[in-house]
């Protein structure tokens, strides 16, 4: 467990807030917000008496314990390579409406999706044949996973406000409405 000078912590998602950090005895003092690999650096110094590693992907901090004398290859294996930077997402996302339909009919093998910062009919040319992935989660593990998918594709535009039609391998489930589908940027012509 990480703890300052005075013992105290204070955590918020995967950032640990210190009130005093080691750096005191440099004559300067800092309080905030740091990352977990950030504070065990400021709080220990180059003289830590142990090599650690944290996890960015989980609220809890992990240790992982290394010698610091011993050889090269002994703490390369003590430490564990994090992510470096911030997490690039490869897809817009967009919100499942409903099915296409009309006063008394429904459409259900065609579904409107609103993508997130589509607002008119022009920008939705860009869209069109873009692969998406509604993904859910199942009851039960198939192939390791309790996670599963179906894929779908833009087709065209749905009116003037930037909603699209998508046609999916197997039509969308009802509770599928109201929830997250993911726009690929892939084909693309560029």
């Amino acid at each position: 467990m990480v703890r300052n000078q005075r013992g105290e912590e204070r955590r918020r998602g995967n950032l640990v807030w210190l009130d005093r950090i080691g750096s005191e005895r440099r004559g300067e003092r800092r309080s905030g917000l740091v990352r977990g690999e950030e504070a065990m650096r400021l709080e220990f110094g180059e003289e830590a008496p142990r090599v650690f590693s944290v996890s960015l992907s989980s609220n809890s901090l992990r240790r992982k314990e290394g010698r610091k004398e011993g050889s090269k290859q002994a703490s390369k294996a003590a430490m564990v390579k994090g992510r470096q930077g911030q997490r690039v997402r490869l897809y817009v996302r967009g919100t499942i409406l409903g099915y296409k339909r009309s006063k008394s009919n429904q459409y259900e093998n065609t579904s409107l999706v609103q993508i997130e910062g589509v607002n008119t009919k022009e920008e939705v040319g860009w869209y069109c044949g873009k692969r998406m992935a509604y993904i859910y989660k199942a009851k039960s593990k198939s192939k390791g996973t309790f996670f599963r998918v179906i894929w779908g594709k833009v087709t065209c535009p749905h009116g003037n406000s930037g909603v699209v039609r998508a046609k999916f391998k197997s039509n969308l489930p009802p509770k599928s409405m109201g929830s997250k589908v993911r726009v690929y940027m892939f084909p693309s012509n560029i």
